[in-house]
Protein backbone atom coordinates (compact mmCIF):
# COMPACT_ATOMS: atom_id res chain seq x y z
CA UNK A 1 0.00 0.00 0.00
CA UNK A 2 1.24 3.23 -1.19
CA UNK A 3 1.83 6.04 1.99
CA UNK A 4 -0.69 9.24 0.77
CA UNK A 5 0.94 12.94 1.20
CA UNK A 6 -0.56 13.71 4.14
CA UNK A 7 1.95 14.24 6.80
CA UNK A 8 0.57 13.41 10.13
CA UNK A 9 1.84 15.38 13.19
CA UNK A 10 4.97 15.02 15.58
CA UNK A 11 3.40 13.14 18.16
CA UNK A 12 2.18 10.31 15.78
CA UNK A 13 5.09 10.31 13.63
CA UNK A 14 7.33 9.62 17.07
CA UNK A 15 4.35 7.36 18.45
CA UNK A 16 4.78 5.23 14.83
CA UNK A 17 8.43 4.85 15.28
CA UNK A 18 7.93 3.30 18.55
CA UNK A 19 5.42 1.25 17.00
CA UNK A 20 7.12 -0.30 14.20
CA UNK A 21 10.42 -1.17 16.06
CA UNK A 22 8.90 -1.69 19.58
CA UNK A 23 12.22 -1.14 20.71
CA UNK A 24 10.85 0.32 24.17
CA UNK A 25 10.23 -2.37 26.66
CA UNK A 26 9.27 -1.47 30.33
CA UNK A 27 8.15 -3.33 33.08
CA UNK A 28 4.59 -4.90 33.52
CA UNK A 29 2.33 -3.85 36.68
CA UNK A 30 1.87 -6.68 39.16
CA UNK A 31 -1.29 -8.37 38.67
CA UNK A 32 -3.11 -11.47 39.51
CA UNK A 33 -1.47 -13.29 36.12
CA UNK A 34 -1.02 -16.85 34.81
CA UNK A 35 1.46 -17.31 32.35
CA UNK A 36 0.66 -17.55 28.60
CA UNK A 37 0.00 -20.58 27.41
CA UNK A 38 0.06 -20.60 23.59
CA UNK A 39 -1.67 -23.29 21.84
CA UNK A 40 -0.15 -24.27 18.82
CA UNK A 41 -2.96 -25.84 17.26
CA UNK A 42 -4.73 -22.62 17.16
CA UNK A 43 -1.66 -21.07 14.80
CA UNK A 44 -2.93 -21.88 10.87
CA UNK A 45 -1.02 -20.38 7.76
CA UNK A 46 -2.97 -16.97 7.25
CA UNK A 47 -1.99 -13.63 5.46
CA UNK A 48 -3.80 -10.68 6.30
CA UNK A 49 -3.79 -6.60 4.98
CA UNK A 50 -4.43 -3.61 7.83
CA UNK A 51 -4.91 -0.23 6.64
CA UNK A 52 -3.43 2.37 9.35
CA UNK A 53 -5.75 4.76 9.76
CA UNK A 54 -4.53 8.04 11.76
CA UNK A 55 -7.03 11.14 12.58
CA UNK A 56 -9.72 9.00 10.75
CA UNK A 57 -7.50 9.34 7.25
CA UNK A 58 -5.16 6.31 5.91
CA UNK A 59 -1.75 7.16 6.12
CA UNK A 60 0.02 3.54 5.19
CA UNK A 61 -0.72 0.10 5.25
CA UNK A 62 0.42 -3.52 6.79
CA UNK A 63 0.55 -7.19 5.51
CA UNK A 64 1.65 -10.33 7.69
CA UNK A 65 1.57 -13.78 6.92
CA UNK A 66 2.00 -17.43 8.98
CA UNK A 67 3.09 -20.13 6.70
CA UNK A 68 4.78 -23.39 7.35
CA UNK A 69 8.69 -23.68 6.80
CA UNK A 70 10.60 -26.73 7.31
CA UNK A 71 9.68 -28.29 11.26
CA UNK A 72 8.16 -24.68 11.62
CA UNK A 73 6.85 -21.49 10.98
CA UNK A 74 7.65 -18.57 9.23
CA UNK A 75 5.98 -15.13 10.14
CA UNK A 76 6.18 -12.64 7.45
CA UNK A 77 5.19 -8.96 7.86
CA UNK A 78 5.57 -5.29 6.04
CA UNK A 79 4.55 -1.92 7.16
CA UNK A 80 4.74 1.18 5.40
CA UNK A 81 3.27 4.61 6.76
CA UNK A 82 4.36 8.31 7.19
CA UNK A 83 8.08 7.97 5.90
CA UNK A 84 8.76 4.89 7.89
CA UNK A 85 8.77 1.25 6.51
CA UNK A 86 9.74 -1.90 8.05
CA UNK A 87 9.80 -5.61 6.89
CA UNK A 88 10.29 -8.66 9.47
CA UNK A 89 10.27 -12.21 9.38
CA UNK A 90 10.62 -14.46 12.18
CA UNK A 91 11.12 -17.97 12.56
CA UNK A 92 10.09 -20.73 15.29
CA UNK A 93 9.45 -24.30 15.66
CA UNK A 94 6.06 -26.07 15.80
CA UNK A 95 5.75 -25.70 19.61
CA UNK A 96 6.48 -21.96 19.00
CA UNK A 97 10.30 -21.88 19.91
CA UNK A 98 11.85 -19.09 18.60
CA UNK A 99 14.77 -19.34 15.99
CA UNK A 100 15.43 -16.22 14.42
CA UNK A 101 14.46 -12.67 13.67
CA UNK A 102 15.49 -10.62 10.84
CA UNK A 103 14.37 -7.27 10.02
CA UNK A 104 15.44 -4.33 8.16
CA UNK A 105 13.69 -0.95 7.57
CA UNK A 106 13.88 3.08 7.52
CA UNK A 107 12.81 5.44 10.40
CA UNK A 108 13.39 9.47 9.59
CA UNK A 109 15.95 8.33 6.53
CA UNK A 110 17.85 6.10 8.78
CA UNK A 111 18.42 2.76 8.32
CA UNK A 112 17.28 -0.17 11.13
CA UNK A 113 18.11 -3.90 11.29
CA UNK A 114 17.87 -6.50 13.68
CA UNK A 115 19.77 -9.89 12.63
CA UNK A 116 18.86 -12.56 15.76
CA UNK A 117 19.31 -16.26 16.22
CA UNK A 118 17.96 -18.23 18.66
CA UNK A 119 19.55 -21.60 20.20
CA UNK A 120 20.66 -23.27 22.91
CA UNK A 121 18.88 -21.03 25.32
CA UNK A 122 20.40 -18.11 24.36
CA UNK A 123 19.64 -15.13 21.17
CA UNK A 124 22.84 -13.51 19.41
CA UNK A 125 23.33 -11.47 17.06
CA UNK A 126 22.92 -7.40 16.35
CA UNK A 127 20.49 -4.61 16.76
CA UNK A 128 20.16 -0.71 15.01
CA UNK A 129 17.25 0.93 16.22
CA UNK A 130 15.90 4.35 16.85
CA UNK A 131 16.27 5.57 20.31
CA UNK A 132 15.75 8.97 22.05
CA UNK A 133 19.42 10.03 20.53
CA UNK A 134 19.15 8.73 16.83
CA UNK A 135 19.95 5.33 15.63
CA UNK A 136 21.72 3.13 18.61
CA UNK A 137 23.64 -0.31 17.20
CA UNK A 138 24.21 -2.87 20.07
CA UNK A 139 25.81 -6.56 19.74
CA UNK A 140 22.96 -9.08 21.39
CA UNK A 141 23.85 -11.82 23.40
CA UNK A 142 21.52 -13.08 26.29
CA UNK A 143 19.98 -15.58 28.25
CA UNK A 144 16.69 -16.62 26.92
CA UNK A 145 14.19 -19.06 28.77
CA UNK A 146 12.03 -21.50 27.51
CA UNK A 147 8.61 -19.91 26.28
CA UNK A 148 10.18 -17.01 25.97
CA UNK A 149 8.34 -15.15 22.41
CA UNK A 150 10.53 -12.23 20.22
CA UNK A 151 8.56 -9.30 20.30
CA UNK A 152 8.04 -8.58 16.73
CA UNK A 153 6.01 -12.69 16.49
CA UNK A 154 3.76 -11.62 19.72
CA UNK A 155 0.64 -9.71 17.86
CA UNK A 156 0.62 -13.13 15.42
CA UNK A 157 0.42 -15.20 18.62
CA UNK A 158 -1.91 -13.71 21.16
CA UNK A 159 -4.72 -15.37 18.82
CA UNK A 160 -3.13 -18.84 20.25
CA UNK A 161 -3.86 -18.21 23.64
CA UNK A 162 -6.92 -19.34 25.44
CA UNK A 163 -9.09 -16.29 25.88
CA UNK A 164 -11.57 -15.48 28.03
CA UNK A 165 -13.11 -12.78 29.69
CA UNK A 166 -11.80 -11.44 32.81
CA UNK A 167 -7.84 -13.49 32.03
CA UNK A 168 -5.02 -12.02 32.38
CA UNK A 169 -2.12 -13.17 31.32
CA UNK A 170 1.99 -12.89 31.82
CA UNK A 171 3.77 -13.34 28.48
CA UNK A 172 7.80 -12.82 28.37
CA UNK A 173 9.09 -11.70 25.55
CA UNK A 174 12.51 -11.24 24.12
CA UNK A 175 12.72 -7.44 23.11
CA UNK A 176 15.24 -8.23 20.02
CA UNK A 177 16.09 -4.66 19.03
CA UNK A 178 17.21 -3.76 22.63
CA UNK A 179 18.62 -7.55 23.65
CA UNK A 180 17.06 -7.88 26.89
CA UNK A 181 13.93 -10.31 28.35
CA UNK A 182 10.69 -8.57 29.73
CA UNK A 183 7.30 -9.17 30.83
CA UNK A 184 4.23 -7.77 29.19
CA UNK A 185 1.29 -8.30 30.67
CA UNK A 186 -2.34 -9.30 28.67
CA UNK A 187 -6.11 -8.59 29.85
CA UNK A 188 -8.68 -9.88 28.47
CA UNK A 189 -11.37 -7.26 29.15
CA UNK A 190 -14.49 -9.45 27.30
CA UNK A 191 -15.65 -9.69 23.74
CA UNK A 192 -17.15 -6.31 21.54
CA UNK A 193 -18.26 -6.10 18.26
CA UNK A 194 -16.01 -4.20 16.13
CA UNK A 195 -16.52 -3.03 12.24
CA UNK A 196 -13.33 -2.31 10.29
CA UNK A 197 -13.04 -3.00 5.88
CA UNK A 198 -12.92 -6.81 6.01
CA UNK A 199 -16.25 -6.79 8.08
CA UNK A 200 -18.03 -6.98 11.41
CA UNK A 201 -16.49 -9.11 14.28
CA UNK A 202 -17.84 -10.41 17.49
CA UNK A 203 -13.97 -10.33 19.03
CA UNK A 204 -12.34 -10.40 22.24
CA UNK A 205 -10.80 -6.95 23.51
CA UNK A 206 -7.47 -7.53 24.88
CA UNK A 207 -5.25 -4.80 26.26
CA UNK A 208 -1.38 -5.41 26.77
CA UNK A 209 0.25 -3.10 29.10
CA UNK A 210 4.21 -3.19 30.28
CA UNK A 211 5.20 -1.31 26.67
CA UNK A 212 5.86 2.34 26.33
CA UNK A 213 2.45 2.34 24.87
CA UNK A 214 -0.47 0.29 25.77
CA UNK A 215 -1.94 -1.59 22.41
CA UNK A 216 -5.59 -2.75 22.62
CA UNK A 217 -5.98 -5.95 20.12
CA UNK A 218 -9.22 -7.11 18.69
CA UNK A 219 -8.90 -10.81 18.06
CA UNK A 220 -12.41 -12.58 15.77
CA UNK A 221 -13.56 -15.32 18.24
CA UNK A 222 -14.83 -17.00 15.17
CA UNK A 223 -11.58 -17.08 13.21
CA UNK A 224 -8.72 -16.45 15.43
CA UNK A 225 -6.61 -13.55 14.53
CA UNK A 226 -6.06 -9.94 14.96
CA UNK A 227 -9.12 -7.62 13.36
CA UNK A 228 -7.64 -4.18 14.87
CA UNK A 229 -5.53 -2.59 16.66
CA UNK A 230 -5.31 0.98 18.56
CA UNK A 231 -3.05 2.49 20.45
CA UNK A 232 -3.61 4.52 24.10
CA UNK A 233 -3.84 8.59 23.83
CA UNK A 234 -3.62 8.21 20.30
CA UNK A 235 -6.13 8.67 17.09
CA UNK A 236 -3.98 5.51 15.31
CA UNK A 237 -5.24 2.05 14.34
CA UNK A 238 -4.55 -1.02 12.54
CA UNK A 239 -8.01 -2.27 10.81
CA UNK A 240 -8.15 -5.63 9.14
CA UNK A 241 -9.05 -5.33 5.32
CA UNK A 242 -8.92 -8.56 3.99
Amino acid sequence: MTVDSYSPPPEIMNLSTRILTLSVITAAPLLSQEAARFDPARLVPRSDSFVVIVQGRAIGGARESIERAGAGYRLTSSQQMAGMSQSTVVEFSRTLAMTSIKQTGQARGQNMNIDVAYAAGRAKGSATTPGAQGMKTITVDAAVPAGVVDDNAMQSLLPALPLAEGKVFSIPVFASGQGVVKTLTATVAGVERVTVPAGTFDAWKLTITGAEVPVTFWISKETPKVVKLGFAGAPMSFELVK
